[in-house]
């Protein structure tokens, strides 16, 4: 019996320590994609299916509301990639941390992204997610920092029995311009860094 304790004693220490390891790497690049940033700079890493999504320089700017009722962002990169962010509701900013889940058949929240592939022909690729989670890791006027995890369905094949694909994003948005700002900041910002 003792020696059962000691053993999960042991795997405890194992699981909590690899998961303040994996939280403080996470903290760290982020923070130093933020550093690298210009102001009213973002950056958006996409993973689809494992497989980076975005060239790694790009950058992207655009178009940003914060309100009572939504949050919309609209940002391309130089290379004409696009991703848009948008969710409505009552209290959307009450969670700490503010946590919207994302559903195909829902007109609440949406993800969608894309990007060009043949420029010459005028050919792109999108994805719009079917299910996951959005989570703000910050939402100031001096950073905003939001993790996308869950599904995606390449677009315009999103009927329920086309295939998915796993979505992991990190956004990082060094003091954005915002374009329309009508919210109470005190209940609605907050910041973990």
């Amino acid at each position: 019996m003792i020696k059962r304790v000691y053993l999960l004693s042991k795997v405890f220490i194992v699981f909590v320590t690899c998961f303040f390891l994996t939280a403080c790497s996470s903290d760290k690049r982020e923070e130093e994609i933020y550093q690298s940033l210009k102001n009213n700079q973002s950056k958006f890493i996409f993973k689809l299916n494992g497989a980076d999504f975005y060239h790694a320089e790009s950058v992207f700017t655009g178009h940003l509301e914060i309100v009572e009722r939504s949050f919309t962002i609209n940002f391309f990169d130089q290379f004409e990639g696009n991703t848009m962010i948008h969710f409505s509701g009552i209290d959307w900013y009450k969670g700490r941390p503010i946590k919207i889940p994302i559903k195909l058949a829902s007109s609440y929240s949406n993800v969608m992204f894309g990007r060009i592939k043949d420029k010459a022909n005028k050919l792109g690729e999108g994805y719009l997610m079917s299910e996951g989670t959005i989570t703000f890791k910050a939402l100031t006027k001096e950073r905003i920092v939001i993790k996308i995890e869950g599904k995606a369905k390449k677009y315009p094949k999103i009927d329920a029995d086309n295939p998915t694909y796993d979505v992991q994003g990190l956004v990082v948005c060094k003091k954005p311009k915002i374009d329309f700002l009508e919210i109470d900041e005190k209940k609605a910002f907050y910041s973990k860094y």
